[in-house]
C-alpha cells in the first residue's frame, strides 16, 4: 500500500494562527524550518549575529503564532517583525563602531598625543533649523542553504544509512494535527471456505466440502483514504474484492448386475381336500450399467467493499509498527460457476440461486509503514479477515 500525504496551506499566515509544537532539546533552525514546513511562514535574519544552535524544549498545543515567536526571539536581544508570510528578525543593540580619532589616542598614549583638556562653556542657541528628508526603508531577505556532497572512493560501498539519510521519520509526523493521507492499496487474499448445512442435509455438507478447494487467486484493489491525529487513525476506502473456489463434483448411477424371474406357466394338482400348485419359471441376467458424471467448475464471487477501520501508530526508528481492526461492508456485485444440487444429484448454475447483496465481515491485522520519498509512504501488513454472515439466503447448505 503507497499512501501521498497532502498539506493544505494558506496563501497568508495570520499572527493569531494556531500551532502546536512538541519538541526535546530541538535547536531554533529545526524549530524556524519546522514552522515554515507547518505554517508556510518564511524566516529572515543575520546568521553571524543570531545563534540558531541554541536548544528549546517545548510543548505547546494550539498556540497563536506571535506567542510562540515571543518565545522564540524575546529576552535573547533580538526583535522580530512579522508582514504577510515573512517574519524579520532583527538585533534590538545593534554593534556601534569606535570613533577613528579617539581609537588613535588610546593606540598612542604620548605626551605629543596627549588629548587636551576641552574648557567647557555656556552655549546659547540663538537660531533652530529643523531639515527632513525622505527614507526609503527596504527590507533585504538573506536565505543560506548548505549542500554537502558526499565523496565516495571505489572501495567504499553506500549503506542504507547513507540513502534514508534524507528521509525524515515518520515518529515526528505523530502530532495532535490532523492529516489526511490518501493512496492505492493491492491485496492477496489466501481464502478458506466453511461448509454448515440445515438438519438432514449432513450428506450434502460432506459432498460439498469433499468436491470443494480454494484456489489461491483471491485478491483486493482499490483506494484508501486515511485521516490521523497523534497515534491513531481512521481509515476507509473503496476496493473491488474477488474470491475464487475450484469445484470439481463427480457421481455415477449404476443399474442392472442381477437375475430377473419371470413365470412361465403355473399348475395345480388335487390330492384329496389338498391343492398343490407347482410353477414354471425362468430367469434373465440383466447386465451391469453404470453411468458416471462430472462438473469441474471455477466458482468466483465479486463485491464492492467499503471498509472502516482503526489503526494505532507505534513509532519505531523511522518507521511506524501498526495495528489494525475494523468492519467490511461487501456489496455483491455476482459472480460464476456451478453448485452442487442439494434434491438430487447433479450440479446447476450459482446465478439461480438467492445471493445475500450485503455481506458484513470483520478484519484485524498489524504491519509496518515505511518512508520511501517526502510524499510516499509504503505500507505492507498481515492482515485476517472473516466473513459474519452465509454467502446465500434461502439455501439449506
Amino acid at each position: 500500500m503507497c499512501l501521498a500525504p497532502h498539506a493544505v496551506s494558506a496563501q497568508t499566515v495570520k499572527p493569531d494562527e494556531p500551532v502546536t509544537l512538541t519538541v526535546v532539546d530541538e535547536p531554533l533552525s529545526a524549530l524556524m524550518e519546522r514552522l515554515t514546513r507547518n505554517t508556510g511562514v518564511t524566516f529572515s535574519y543575520n546568521p553571524d549575529q543570531l545563534n540558531t544552535s541554541k536548544t528549546f524544549t517545548l510543548n505547546l498545543v494550539r498556540k497563536p503564532l506571535h506567542e510562540v515567536l515571543d518565545i522564540l526571539f524575546n529576552g535573547s536581544g533580538f526583535g522580530y517583525r512579522h508582514t504577510g508570510n515573512q517574519v524579520v528578525v532583527y538585533n534590538l543593540t545593534p554593534e556601534t563602531k569606535a570613533d577613528p580619532e579617539t581609537k588613535q589616542n588610546r593606540e598612542d598614549p604620548s605626551p605629543a598625543n596627549a588629548i587636551t583638556t576641552i574648557v567647557r562653556d555656556t552655549v546659547y542657541l540663538t537660531q533652530r533649523e529643523v531639515r527632513t528628508d525622505t527614507l526609503t526603508l527596504r527590507d533585504t531577505l538573506v536565505r543560506f542553504d548548505t549542500v554537502f556532497i558526499l565523496r565516495k572512493s571505489p572501495d567504499d560501498r553506500i549503506g542504507k544509512e547513507d540513502i534514508f539519510s534524507d528521509l525524515e521519520a515518520l515518529s515526528k509526523e505523530q502530532t495532535r494535527e490532523l492529516r489526511v493521507y490518501a493512496g492505492v492499496t493491492l491485496s492477496w487474499l489466501a481464502g478458506r471456505t466453511d461448509f454448515t448445512g440445515t438438519p438432514g442435509f449432513d450428506a450434502k455438507v460432506a459432498d460439498y466440502r469433499k468436491f470443494h478447494s480454494d484456489r489461491q487467486l483471491s485478491g483486493s484493489a482499490g483506494v484508501e483514504v486515511q485521516v490521523s491525529y497523534a497515534r491513531v487513525a481512521l481509515a476507509s476506502g473503496l476496493m473491488f474484492t474477488s474470491f475464487g473456489q475450484n469445484l470439481d463434483y463427480s457421481y455415477q448411477i449404476t443399474s442392472g448386475g442381477f437375475f430377473r424371474k419371470d413365470t412361465l406357466d403355473a399348475y395345480f394338482t388335487l390330492s384329496g381336500a389338498d391343492t398343490n400348485w407347482f410353477y414354471v419359471m425362468d430367469s434373465t441376467y440383466i447386465p451391469l450399467n453404470l453411468q458416471k458424471y462430472g462438473y469441474n467448475s471455477l466458482i468466483r464471487r465479486n463485491y464492492t467493499e467499503i471498509p472502516l477501520t482503526f489503526q494505532y501508530n507505534l513509532p519505531v526508528a523511522q518507521m511506524l509498527i501498526y495495528l489494525r481492526a475494523g468492519l467490511i461492508a461487501g456489496i455483491n456485485t455476482g459472480g460464476k460457476g456451478l453448485y452442487i444440487l442439494t434434491d438430487r444429484e447433479g450440479a446447476g448454475d450459482i446465478t439461480e440461486l438467492d445471493v445475500r447483496a450485503v455481506v458484513f465481515s470483520g478484519l484485524i491485522g498489524a504491519g509496518v509503514m515505511l518512508p520511501v520519498h517526502k510524499k510516499l509512504i509504503f505500507q505492507s501488513g498481515v492482515l485476517y479477515r472473516r466473513q459474519l454472515q452465509g454467502v446465500y439466503k434461502n439455501f439449506p447448505v
